[in-house]
């Protein structure tokens, strides 16, 4: 067999096996994510080089990873200062508890906060105020999970998103003349992505009923579900900062999206300030960093295995050489159907490949055979936007954010794609069927 075979085989295998045994349980996620991959690559005799490709890989995730620990810290400090009480109980009374009325309110937050474009800044800036608000309702949090994700994958979309900006660099084109034709596509699915939400409501609301929690078409009784707090509690509360604590995070989030400085020290400075004004005492700050680092650690560990997984994949040459095997796939006489196959796949290529190795790797490859056959090459890179990094970021353990994302929701990572890849699949076929015929895909 050749090298190239060879690593394809190695990339797949790879990937199957971390998929089996998170889905299946059988270990955590930190040891599958690493340790598969080391394994993968000192079976395939590059060995000598396995130091390099972790340390390539971790360099490039550090600065999340180390960023998560301090906005855990951050936010969690601030919940204990009471500083989310009032948003989340005006919050649950604008909404009377309704779950729809709650799902489709993450979905259009998630959407707007994602306009900068960072699924970091989207999972740091939607999960801290609103989950409490689910937890308090007793709402799913893989229902949360859902809205979030659909908000901000659909946004991600936009011409300064990662996926687009990517593939009209290599096309080489105006990004904007990407987008453009793209808009209604992107428009459709969004419809779509809300029912969805609409429709998981509906069954959080049922269940809701069945359990006795809600009423139906009895009001909401409020009082079982404002804020209740513990004797301890009560005593970390510091309700006459709460308008200097909201400041504090508006310039937070000021920072954040304007750029000026890198979250990680955003973030650093925004904890030592909470505690600094919330608490002098030492002591108490002490058991503050201990408490919300132990809550930070263990995912902390599970985002650094991705950079290991991502480093080995990417520089050992594995990535690129499934890439080739997935185009040779391809037969001739499906040729021209090229664009709408990749977006109803586009999901799986989410799960296979990060944003850099697709986009840089693979698109080019799969533009060049397009052509070659006869099919526009934009077609292909509109069909990648589908779902791409896009509908497809919240499924991937590719990337960093996906950790960051099932971390802040507690989610079972197994659990979680099981329960999500039909929606976000139904979601990428729509828009395909739709791209179809609407003539965005030519054939």
């Amino acid at each position: 067999m050749s090298e190239t075979t060879i690593l394809s085989i190695a990339g797949f295998l790879t990937i199957a096996v971390i998929l089996i045994l998170l889905n299946r349980k059988w270990t955590s996620p930190y040891v599958a994510i690493s340790m598969v991959p080391i394994i993968v690559c000192l079976l395939i005799g590059k060995g000598a080089s396995l130091g390099e490709y972790i340390l390539s890989g971790i360099n490039s995730i550090s600065q999340t990873g180390v960023m998560f620990i301090f906005s855990v810290a951050f936010f969690g400090i601030l919940s204990e200062t009471g500083a989310f009480d009032p948003f989340v109980n005006r919050i649950i009374k604008a909404t009377k508890g309704d779950p729809v009325r709650l799902m489709l309110g993450v979905f259009l937050f998630a959407s707007i906060v994602h306009l900068d474009g960072s699924g970091v800044v989207t999972c740091l800036l939607v999960v801290p105020p609103m989950l409490p608000i689910f937890k308090r309702l007793h709402m799913k949090n893989t229902s949360f999970a859902m809205a979030l994700g659909l908000g901000a994958g659909l946004m991600n979309a936009i011409p300064w998103g990662g996926p687009t900006m990517r593939a009209a660099s290599v096309l080489e084109m105006d990004v904007m003349e990407l987008w453009i034709p793209f808009i209604p596509t992107q428009i459709f699915g969004t419809v779509v992505a809300a029912v969805i939400c609409v429709m998981i409501g509906r069954k959080e609301k049922k269940r809701l009923i069945a359990e006795g929690i809600l009423k139906e078409n009895a009001p909401l009784n409020m009082d079982e579900f404002i804020t209740q707090l513990t004797e301890e509690q009560m005593q970390m509360r510091r309700p006459k900062l709460i308008v200097v604590n909201w400041l504090l995070i508006l310039l937070v989030i000021g920072l954040l999206i304007s750029g000026i400085v890198k979250p990680l020290i955003a973030f650093m400075i925004g904890t030592a300030v909470a505690l600094i004004i919330n608490y002098w005492d030492p002591a108490t700050q002490r058991k503050l960093l201990e408490d919300k680092g132990k809550d930070a650690i263990g995912l902390t560990c599970i985002i650094f295995s991705a950079g290991v997984l991502m480093g080995i994949m990417g520089k050992s040459g594995m990535s690129a050489a499934m890439a080739t095997t997935l185009v040779k796939l391809i037969p001739n006489a499906m040729s021209k159907f090229m664009a709408p196959i990749i977006g109803v796949l586009s999901i799986p290529l989410s799960i296979l490949f990060d944003a850099d190795s697709y986009y840089y790797g693979i698109l080019p490859i799969l533009i060049e055979t397009a052509e070659a056959l006869g099919t526009n090459g934009v077609d292909i890179a509109r069909a990648s936007m589908i779902g791409q990094m896009t509908v497809g970021w919240p499924t991937s353990p590719m990337v960093g954010t996906f950790f960051l994302f099932t971390g802040l929701l507690d989610l079972d990572i197994g659990a979680w794609q099981k329960y999500c890849l039909k929606y976000f699949i139904l979601v990428t076929v729509a828009m395909t069927v739709f791209a179809c015929l609407t003539g965005l895909f030519v054939f």
